[in-house]
């Protein structure tokens, strides 16, 4: 959080660093209005006042600051969300994992209500699930979060869908890129889905990212990794212990390129593959980590082929072309994934 600070004091633009998004509603509109207002009274309404300097401009961001901070602070504490033992709609939202008073493996549910009653956002966003603008109306994580009883040493939210895919937000992509649940497209919550022009429902819910929220989302090299539809379950984790195989055995020391392929199989890859034992991941795609190691250690060219262009060698595959991913990233990822494998 201390280097989150800096780089806001640095940009010197609070509100276009990270909310230039039109915003209709929420805690941040409230706080842009009351420092916009603060600082044109110190600035220009009053003839005899100077032009703020930058002291002034700081005091203006602090107080925006402050007056955020519950929207996205994950450390701050908001109402907790009522969680339930059973489920009672297919609306209801699964939460698993490091919550105070759970079990190893069970479940609680929250009530889609419940959860529409935690801070909510109404944002603009074009081209998110058909083309032109929507409005949707969002909880961000990070109120999602500090509404649940999340156990010391917790730094990650696991998403799980329908169809077996995943995604995986650290509480710093949480800080940094404000991913945020859609509760409702252009007023009509889940019951009432697929909206007009969606040939698919993608309920009961959907996480996202948009540059329109943080700008700095354009330059993520997988951010549709960041945006899973039809999620069903939520799972409150520490990131080194859910991928702990990764931190050891082969892994263990492991140099920077394949700290690197670790960052790229946790971020992008674990949304469809899992890893070797019960290391966290998608089930989409069907291929055993055993045998992508076997492939990264004894036929890497293919391996990498593979990444980047799918369907050139193999016309039925279902994975996601990775066309954009560098050189230096796909000798990254080969090297960590080769390491599941004996030489």
């Amino acid at each position: 959080m201390t280097a989150w600070f800096r780089e806001v004091g640095a940009a010197g633009r609070l509100d276009r660093l990270m909310f230039p998004v039109r915003l209709l509603s929420g805690p941040g509109a409230l706080a842009r209005r009351i420092a916009s207002r603060w600082s044109r009274r110190r600035r220009g309404a009053d003839s005899r006042v100077a032009p703020a300097g930058p002291s002034e401009n700081w005091r203006v961001r602090t107080l925006a600051l402050v007056l955020l901070l519950p929207s996205f602070g994950l450390g701050a504490k908001a109402a907790e969300l009522p969680l339930h033992a059973d489920r009672a709609s297919n609306l209801d939202l699964a939460l698993t994992g490091l919550l105070a008073g759970t079990e190893p493996g069970a479940k609680r549910y929250a009530r889609w209500a419940d959860v529409a009653r935690l801070p909510r956002t109404k944002l603009r966003v074009n081209g998110e699930f058909v083309p032109g603008e929507q409005e949707v109306t969002v909880v961000f994580l990070s109120d999602l979060w500090a509404a649940l009883p999340v156990r010391e040493g917790a730094d990650a939210l696991l998403a799980t869908s329908s169809d077996g895919y995943a995604a995986v937000y650290g509480t710093s992509f949480i800080r940094d890129y404000r991913p945020f649940l859609v509760l409702e497209i252009n007023g009509q919550g889940p019951e009432k889905w697929p909206p007009a022009g969606l040939r698919f429902n993608p309920g009961p819910y959907v996480i996202s990212v948009a540059a329109s929220v943080v700008p700095a989302v354009a330059k993520l090299s997988d951010a549709g990794h960041k945006r899973p539809w039809g999620v069903t379950t939520i799972e409150i984790a520490r990131l080194e212990g859910r991928f702990d195989a990764f931190f050891s055995g082969p892994w263990a020391g492991a140099d920077a390129a394949v700290r690197q392929g670790r960052e790229l199989w946790i971020h992008s890859c674990s949304s469809c593959h899992r890893g070797p034992g019960e290391v966290f991941g998608g089930t989409k795609g069907n291929r055993p980590f055993a045998l992508l190691a076997a492939q990264a250690r004894h036929t890497p060219d293919y391996f990498r082929r593979y990444i980047t262009a799918p369907k050139e060698l193999v016309p039925t595959a279902r994975m996601e072309a990775h066309p954009h991913y560098t050189e230096a990233q796909l000798d990254a990822l080969t090297a960590f994934v080769a390491l599941g494998v004996a030489p």
